[in-house]
């Protein structure tokens, strides 16, 4: 069984050009794959104590669009909202001197129906506690919501999240 690949990002705002500073994907599996974005030199300074507290546990731009990029087997790849996600990957994506080779389309699209798409992924955050703004937390709610409304089921593995 193989799971379309969701992807989430967050940011210091819900600007466009806001910084990112986590990232979640998931993998054919259902397991999904998490990391906090360092500082690029190109961001600005006046975004700098955003990734203070954290540095040491964050990774460059470059190596998480490596991991991501090898990780990725898809061509099309599924988020709750195109915008500001979308600017958020390309910012990443142009830190990492990197092209985006792959297609973003609303998570909603996999079963057609915009309306219940919404009203169960709402209903899946509220029903397991999940931040919708924490980008590893909505990457578990695409995937609940996924396996709801198409019926597919994971492979059971003991590792829910991982770092890279």
């Amino acid at each position: 069984m193989s799971f379309p690949t969701f992807i989430a990002i967050e940011a210091a705002t819900q600007e466009l050009d806001s910084p990112p500073l986590h990232i979640a994907w998931s993998l054919p599996t259902g397991e999904i794959k998490q990391a906090r974005i360092a500082a690029d030199e190109s961001w600005t300074q006046e975004d700098q104590p955003l990734w203070e507290a954290d540095a040491a546990e964050a990774y460059a731009p470059a190596e998480i669009v490596r991991e991501f990029l090898y990780d990725q087997q898809d061509e099309v790849l599924y988020l709750t909202e195109m915008m500001p996600a979308e600017a958020w990957l390309s910012r990443l994506f142009d830190a990492a001197g990197q092209e985006m080779s792959f297609e973003l389309q609303p998570a909603a699209e996999l079963i057609g129906d915009a309306s219940l798409w919404q009203q169960t992924y709402r209903e899946t955050l509220d029903f397991l506690g999940l931040d919708p703004e924490r980008a590893e937390d909505q990457v578990r709610a695409l995937l609940e919501v996924h396996v709801l409304l198409s019926g597919e089921q994971p492979e059971i593995s003991s590792e829910s999240a991982a770092d890279f």
